[in-house]
């Protein structure tokens, strides 16, 4: 076959949306698709604050880190992991990154429609029935089986014009990307079709959480050799990527011409051997306000199935905020200790009883509090914290989860 040199990838400066300077914080609407702060109060009594400034300076921080040409892509798929993906990309790109990623084309599509113009890549392959979307709205498709490739091919032809794509190759996760064994293959595939440029080469390390796992130098190999056979039959991209946010701290080695930060940017560690390695806030705090405050008398019970019970008085606070927002119902308690706790004028106070859709409960015990005093479920109050890994530790889970599962009925309050 001819050989055939990839493209090197575009770059473009975004417009970011410009920032107040005066403090106000400026409340977004639940359901405001562009992330902008907003003037109207929060819809409801339970929120998540989205420190912007935090954002800038974990990125800062992150690209200091990075090889001198390593460029840095901000991963906001899933929303920006419950963060807010519009308000979250301009921050990043306002700090240095230079590319977004992303997994579904609707999530690319609501960052344009914002008037962000950086590069955004689709890390998974895009459906046929958005294929075309996505090349209306000059988003990056991925691809990594025949079949996905023919689909760019076609929807290049209807766009009458090239299209630069990111192979994704599997170095040894076995989830997605073009087997090594298969990449001759894949190159025959792809001699069918002159519409698509191979602009780069990528692959995922399996261990996303312990860069120092023998398996990750393993892998680096096996990206050595998928470049080699590329090469070897006329393909030779222009730029490569692998790290992810734990390489792009401890891995110079797999920098390559870009890192893919995802869960480090929010603030949150990669895995516990990761814990400290580098100084970084946490974006997202989780609120509410009390919504109702009563004295329940010894031995009375608390919500559905009445399984926690007050062995003495206690002060019941009811949290307007349960499973349908995000809340596991996990995180309830019956006779046994209690998985999670939450801040009232910066104390501890255990989660007790059956988490309901709606609502949670907690027991202040001979302490009280106020209808409408603020509640601390992920955050600082006072000198007490309650962190994202902290519940992920009560339910056997990791921090990406707690924060990614926070939904869409809690609005984003941005500050910063």
């Amino acid at each position: 076959m001819a050989a055939r040199r990839g493209c090197r990838p575009r770059f473009r400066a975004c417009r970011a949306a410009p920032r107040e300077r005066d403090g106000v914080d400026r409340r977004p609407r639940a359901d405001d698709p562009r992330g902008r702060r907003m003037t109207e109060p929060v819809p409801r009594p339970a929120w998540a604050e989205i420190d912007l400034g935090a954002v800038r300076r974990n990125v800062a921080r992150i690209g200091e880190k990075l090889n001198e040409n390593t460029q840095f892509m901000a991963v906001v798929k899933a929303n920006a992991y419950g963060h807010g993906d519009v308000g979250v990309a301009r921050a990043a790109l306002e700090a240095g990154a230079t590319w977004l990623g992303v997994i579904l084309v609707e999530e690319g599509v609501r960052l344009r429609e914002a008037g962000i113009e950086a590069p955004i890549l689709l890390l998974h392959e895009a459906p046929v029935e958005r294929i075309d979307e996505a090349l209306a709205n000059d988003l990056t498709p991925c691809v990594f089986t025949e079949k996905g490739l023919w689909l760019i091919g076609e929807a290049a032809d209807r766009a009458h014009r090239p299209v630069g794509a990111h192979l994704k190759v599997d170095t040894g996760m076995n989830r997605l990307g073009v087997p090594i064994d298969h990449i001759e293959d894949f190159a025959r595939a792809l001699a069918k079709e002159p519409r698509v440029e191979i602009e780069a080469i990528y692959s995922h390390f399996a261990f996303a959480d312990a860069p120092d796992n023998p398996f990750i130098s393993e892998q680096l190999s096996r990206f050595a050799d998928a470049c080699d056979r590329l090469k070897a039959v006329g393909i030779e991209p222009a730029f490569r990527h692998m790290a992810n946010s734990a390489a792009a701290l401890t891995r110079p080695d797999a920098h390559f011409d870009m890192a893919r930060v995802g869960i480090a940017m929010y603030g949150l560690s990669p895995g516990p051997k990761l814990d400290g390695i580098l100084e970084l806030e946490p974006v997202m705090s989780l609120k509410a306000r009390a919504a109702m405050v009563k004295r329940v008398p010894a031995g009375e019970a608390v919500s559905y199935g009445l399984r926690y019970k007050l062995r003495r008085p206690g002060t019941i606070v009811s949290i307007p905020l349960g499973y349908a927002d995000g809340w596991p119902r996990a995180l309830g308690s019956g006779r046994g200790a209690s998985k999670a706790a939450v801040l009232i004028a910066g104390k501890r106070y255990p989660a007790v009883g059956t988490v309901c859709m709606d609502a949670f409960m907690v027991d202040m015990g001979d302490d009280s509090c106020d209808v409408g005093d603020e509640v601390v479920l992920i955050g600082s109050q006072g000198k007490e914290r309650i962190s994202a890994d902290d519940l992920a530790s009560a339910l056997g889970t990791i921090n990406y989860e707690v924060v990614t599962r926070i939904s869409s009925r809690i609005p984003r309050v941005y500050r910063g």
